[in-house]
């Protein structure tokens, strides 16, 4: 098989088509050539095959003389005495040994003519129906083969006997062409080979679902009609070869309904297996649906439980941390009551040394004032003139959050009240 051939998953032109089309006839056009040409150089095997039925020799007439010595009777026997083959043209035995290698050819190369059809169909079917399609390659040149040895075997010399001895008048004699002959030979030899087809057609249309078992054998009588007219046609103008041809294409519709009915059964089973499959992936996918279902109430269950535990747990810290809540308010509470004599301390402070500050100025104005007349009194009372009591100050301490005395600055202050009620004594 070449490469050119196998085109599975690309998709071909109408060029390509014809390209793959012009490949395969070449091919053929070549075997079949080979093929003629060894069987043309083989006249004398060919000539013995063509010739074969009119002699005393062949199979099937020591066959048929056999059956008619055991029972007695002249109906069976095959008479070739009347039949003498004339050629009557100049150029009859050179076409007789062309005509006759061509069919040899042509019979010879059947079955590879029908395996290269089957490639140039085959990119254009689906993957199952190539597997089908198969049986069909093998088949096809096995029935072709059977209905040709039937014919040439059993037709022919039956037909042969009948129209070589059949008279109108004995004043006629018959003289038969050599060409007669041949085409009597290969008409009944091909159209045997043609009707052992049926097998294969009536499955290919129970396969598509166009015929039936059931539908055949309601319609057998139209089918033994249909089988009468396809063997006259097929065979040549007598009745022998036409009943012959039609016996065994009733049998062949007889197995025709027995493939059909195997076709059916195997598309019944086929048809129930999916079918199962089918009820199984359906109970399985409600199977997994349940199971995530219990799944997510398990899960939404625990995640129930997990809440309320949590809010249990909230519950309980919100009533216990009330004592340590208490005691932050209170250590707050104290932090809070330091912080607040410390900037007050610091503001008293602020305000002594404002104070102060003023009294010295006040100090400095006054002894402006009382210079003149305190310069004189000023060795005799020194603490008389120019002295101002001054405040007590108080001092709050940090660590001990209690007012403190000041005791220099009240020192101070006594002293200087004392020198002022001095100076109020001499005075008066």
């Amino acid at each position: 098989m070449s490469k050119e051939i196998v085109h599975d998953e690309a998709e071909m032109t109408f060029g390509e088509h014809l390209d793959e089309l012009r490949k395969i006839l070449m091919r053929v056009i070549l075997i079949f050539g080979v093929l003629f040409c060894v069987l043309f150089a083989l006249k004398g095997i060919v000539m013995d095959v063509v010739l074969a039925p009119v002699l005393e020799s062949f199979p099937t007439n020591r066959l048929f003389n056999w059956m008619a010595d055991m029972m007695g009777s002249d109906a069976l026997r095959i008479s070739l005495d009347n039949v003498d083959l004339y050629n009557t043209k100049m150029a009859g035995q050179f076409l007789l040994h062309i005509k006759s290698s061509l069919v040899g050819a042509f019979v010879i190369a059947f079955p590879y003519l029908i395996w290269e059809l089957w490639l140039f169909v085959k990119p254009a079917l689906p993957p199952q129906q190539r597997k089908k399609s198969f049986r069909y390659v093998l088949e096809t040149p096995v029935w072709f083969l059977l209905g040709l040895f039937f014919g040439y075997f059993i037709i022919a010399p039956l037909a042969i006997n009948f129209l070589g001895n059949y008279q109108v008048s004995e004043q006629i004699n018959n003289i038969i062409g050599v060409d007669s002959f041949m085409n009597t030979v290969i008409s009944v030899s091909f159209a045997a080979a043609i009707a052992f087809q049926l097998p294969l057609l009536i499955r290919l249309l129970a396969t598509m679902g166009i015929v039936t078992s059931e539908g055949m054998r309601q319609y057998r009588k139209v089918a033994v009609a249909a089988l009468l007219i396809f063997a006259a046609i097929i065979t040549p103008p007598d009745v022998v070869s036409q009943v012959l041809i039609f016996i065994p294409c009733y049998f062949l519709y007889e197995y025709g309904i027995t493939i059909a009915v195997r076709i059916e059964q195997a598309r019944a089973k086929e048809e129930a297996e999916y079918e199962a499959k089918m009820a199984a992936e359906k109970a399985k996918a409600e199977a997994e649906e349940a199971a995530r279902k219990a799944e997510e109430e398990k899960a939404n269950e625990e995640a129930d439980e997990e809440s309320q535990e949590e809010s249990s747990s909230d519950e309980d810290n919100t009533s216990t941390p009330d004592a340590n809540d208490g005691e932050k308010t209170e250590q707050a509470d104290e932090e809070s009551a330091t912080a607040e004599p410390e900037e007050e301390v610091v503001e008293e402070s602020k305000d002594t040394e404002t104070a102060n500050e003023k009294e010295e100025e006040e100090e400095e104005e006054l002894e402006e004032v009382i210079s003149p007349l305190g310069s004189a009194m000023m060795p005799k009372f020194p603490q008389q003139v120019g002295v101002v009591p001054k405040k007590r100050k108080i001092v709050y301490s940090v660590a001990t959050e209690e007012p403190q005395i000041d005791d220099d600055a009240n020192a101070d202050n006594a002293d200087a009240n004392s020198g002022n009620a001095d100076a109020e004594s001499s005075k008066a």
